[in-house]
């Protein structure tokens, strides 16, 4: 009896998927291919390298340290947008971070900037900081194999709100939901001029940006929206923003 196709995913990172033959030498992605999956010589996979390319392959060979693979198929390809999708999000606790990771890149966000805000109460040392920023990665990276995404989202290092504020230029569209002051309307707000291509939302911490931090971002830019009627967690509230933001993206580009 023939074993049963199932078309896995893998990633080789800046991979180039022009050529016939390619190595995979990722630990995790050795494991998961031989250890967790079982696949033998033989088997076809789907390869993706993160940056936007995808083929079909063939296994041809297996050892503990690398397997080789076979090219099959034609290089498919994501389109490039024109307009980028930033998420600076303040840290919540617990897992509640990778959760927004997992999600927003589900939902195609390009950046993902953890925000060190008056109210964050998660702070890490540097060391720490490398370390969880290796495994928000990772969380992208199963994202985008469970999703079909072919590009990994940036995941920044955490960055004070402040200094995040300073890098918005003429060509940024920034928003920043919060819960007082005059706010409007996040579907009726999100318009964008012809020079624009980059786009910014701020997601608070709990218990929402300091004044002081609200002025500083009107100071900058931001254009304040309101999410709607209720108080939502920081985890909602950035998936939620993040997922209106990609349908109005798509109606703008239609």
């Amino acid at each position: 009896m023939s074993r049963k196709l199932i078309m896995h995913r893998f990633i080789s990172p800046n991979a180039d998927l022009h050529t016939k033959t390619l190595t995979i030498t990722d630990i995790k992605e050795i494991h998961h291919l031989t250890n967790v999956l079982r696949l033998q010589k033989g088997d076809e996979i789907a390869i993706f390298n993160g940056r936007g390319e995808e083929a079909l392959a063939r296994i041809e060979n297996l050892s503990p340290k690398n397997i080789q693979i076979v090219l099959t198929s034609a290089i498919k390809k994501s389109a490039n947008n024109r307009i980028t999708l930033t998420l600076a999000c303040a840290i919540p606790k617990k897992a509640k971070f990778e959760t927004i990771i997992e999600k927003c890149t589900e939902l195609g966000v390009d950046r993902i900037i953890p925000v060190l805000t008056e109210r964050t109460e998660v702070r890490l040392s540097e060391e720490r900081q490398e370390k969880k920023r290796k495994r928000y990665e990772t969380v992208a990276i199963n994202a985008a194999k469970q999703c079909q995404r072919n590009i990994l989202p940036i995941i920044d290092l955490p960055s004070n709100f402040n200094d995040i504020l300073k890098k918005i230029t003429p060509q940024t569209a920034a928003f920043i939901p919060c819960l007082s002051g005059e706010r409007k309307n996040l579907v009726d707000t999100m318009k964008l001029n012809s020079e624009q291509f980059n786009i910014i939302f701020f997601i608070g911490p709990e218990g929402d940006f300091t004044t002081k931090e609200l002025k500083a971002a009107l100071s900058a830019g931001c254009i304040p929206v309101t999410l709607g009627p209720n108080v939502l967690k920081v985890d909602t509230a950035a998936i939620a923003t993040i997922a209106v933001a990609k349908l109005i993206l798509e109606k703008i580009s239609e």
